[in-house]
């Protein structure tokens, strides 16, 4: 019944991507809305004041004025600046779900602030009136594209806050976050260094007869794949697994063949989610070494962030 429901989840996928997020794609414009001047007018209050960490819900304006509520993570340490992670889940995913709050608490304990932000239509910006059906709706180009254009958004804040080192932001994507980090993090100079976990890119078009007139005949690509090239020479690490039924290696080794120099692939043999592996100790040795390891030097005077075992 589970692989059933996979292989189906996998199909409804790829059809969506395969006709959703391709176009044109141009060398000349970032394929998404940036706005760094727009206010933000960011609030925050307290959702637990931990014995090594500061968890903060904090609200911002996205790139269409609406709010974008989030979670940030603020490490209790001797630094007063902090190597920073931007954190995004998969597609059925928002700030509170518990993977990623808990891969959120591993970069807490190696030394980073982490924020992680509702997506649009996700968390607390789902609307109650309106219901997705399935993951199909998340996947649309324009709700790509805000995805991207909220994740610019999200930096202008971080690049507010007197805890974050802004000569040390990363990003890491899981799932769905990975293929529209790809995408963000390729024309965001301010991210140093990225993550990717189960991500893919070089999804093919079935649909080719559109007419010459069609309006979105010129929208330019969203794939990965048209874009990750641009991520370097910043270093970029990909995780992805062999019996993945939701992101198939063929789209695995699409994105991985697409990349720049200064990116590196690493594979295992398990499933979408990681079954039978242990995920902290990936997350560890494969992700948060290797942002610490490539991050550049911050010209501040800091001390190292003590790193910590997996958990």
């Amino acid at each position: 019944m589970k692989i059933t429901i996979a292989i189906k989840t996998t199909i409804a996928i790829f059809l969506c991507i395969c006709t959703s997020l391709t176009g044109r794609a141009t060398d000349s414009e970032i394929p998404f809305r940036v706005d760094h001047d727009a206010p933000l007018d960011s609030t925050e209050s307290v959702v637990k004041d931990a014995a090594d960490h500061l968890h903060l819900r904090v609200e911002f304006n996205g790139i269409d004025g609406d709010r974008v509520p989030a979670f940030l993570y603020i490490p209790k340490n001797e630094n007063e600046k902090h190597p920073t992670v931007f954190l995004q889940y998969g597609s059925g995913g928002s700030k509170k779900t518990d993977y990623i709050v808990q891969i959120g608490k591993q970069f807490v304990d190696n030394g980073f602030v982490v924020l992680t932000i509702d997506s649009a239509f996700r968390g607390e910006r789902r609307r109650p009136d309106k219901k997705d059906p399935f993951v199909l709706k998340q996947m649309d180009y324009r709700r790509f594209e805000h995805y991207c254009a909220d994740y610019s958004r999200a930096v202008d804040y971080l690049m507010q806050r007197k805890e974050v080192d802004t000569e040390r932001l990363a990003f890491v994507g899981i799932s769905w976050g990975a293929i529209t980090g790809v995408t963000f993090v390729a024309h965001e100079p301010r991210i140093k260094v990225m993550g990717s976990l189960v991500g893919g890119g070089g999804f093919p078009v079935f649909f080719t007869g559109r007419e010459s007139d069609d309006p979105e005949i010129a929208r330019p690509s969203l794939d990965p794949a048209d874009h990750v090239g641009k991520i370097a020479p910043r270093p970029l690490v990909m995780v992805n697994v062999t019996l993945d039924l939701l992101v198939a290696p063929m789209f695995a080794k699409a994105l991985h063949a697409a990349a720049g120099r200064n990116s590196s692939a690493i594979w295992y043999e398990t499933d979408h989610y990681f079954n039978g592996q242990d995920r902290a100790k990936i997350v560890q040795e494969d992700v948060i070494d290797f942002l610490l390891e490539h991050m550049p030097t911050s010209r501040r005077k800091r001390n190292k962030p003590k790193r910590r075992s997996a958990r």
